[in-house]
């Protein structure tokens, strides 16, 4: 049995996954199966329009997702270490259906380093010219934010849309991104001007007080 199918086995066995009339629950959170062909569908449109806007709203949409998400589940299980809180994450990430996320290289309220093996969404846009996973990427920095405890942004650095075997992503603190080395490419994904105002909002609206804002 593999990690992911055991974790999966616990949260039945504990009654932490139930599947009722209408309803899923996932640590009492609520939930839905949603295709993977409603993130093609409007990864499509945005490409099609090439709407920067458009494509920082739904970044934006999914980074705040992945804040309830990853919240619900550090506080069902009260982790206090980073290390704990990170792999943890990673479990979880890997088995919500957007491919294998294998680690690379982290540092605790800085930043994480990991590819992204078989990501149905970028797979489904190979060949491309250009990096396909803002809606992903919101996802993984708004886990990210609560694990690290610090708001994080998400940059690709490599997408199998393009190169066809896997996409690799960088989890990364303000700090670290404006230190990057490739400046280029942090504006091409990420509006900081229009995102930050709107995540700290959005922190303190919600009270997530564990999320330290400078």
């Amino acid at each position: 049995m593999s990690i992911i199918h055991g974790f999966i086995s616990k949260l039945l066995l504990a009654r932490k996954l139930n599947f009722e009339k209408g309803k899923i629950l996932l640590l009492n959170q609520p939930m839905a199966f949603v295709p993977i062909d409603f993130f093609i569908e409007e990864t499509q449109r945005v490409l099609e329009t090439k709407d920067r806007a458009e494509m920082m709203r739904l970044y934006l949409d999914a980074w705040k997702s992945g804040v309830f998400f990853m919240n619900g589940f550090i506080k069902q299980y009260n982790v206090k270490k980073f290390e704990d809180r990170y792999n943890l994450a990673m479990e979880i990430i890997s088995m919500s259906g957007f491919g294998d996320y294998q680690t690379l290289d982290f540092k605790g309220g800085v930043f994480a380093h990991f590819n992204i093996i078989n990501n149905p969404v970028a797979e489904y846009f190979h060949p491309s010219k250009i990096m396909v996973d803002f809606i992903t990427r919101g996802f993984n920095a708004g886990g990210g934010t609560i694990v690290h405890e610090t708001i994080i942004n998400t940059i690709e650095t490599q997408c199998k849309a393009m190169n066809g075997k896997m996409c690799t992503q960088i989890n990364a603190s303000l700090d670290y991104l404006k230190g990057f080395t490739d400046q280029n490419l942090v504006k091409d994904q990420l509006d900081m001007k229009w995102l930050l105002p709107r995540q700290k909002e959005f922190i303190r609206r919600k009270k997530y007080t564990v999320v330290k804002i400078k």
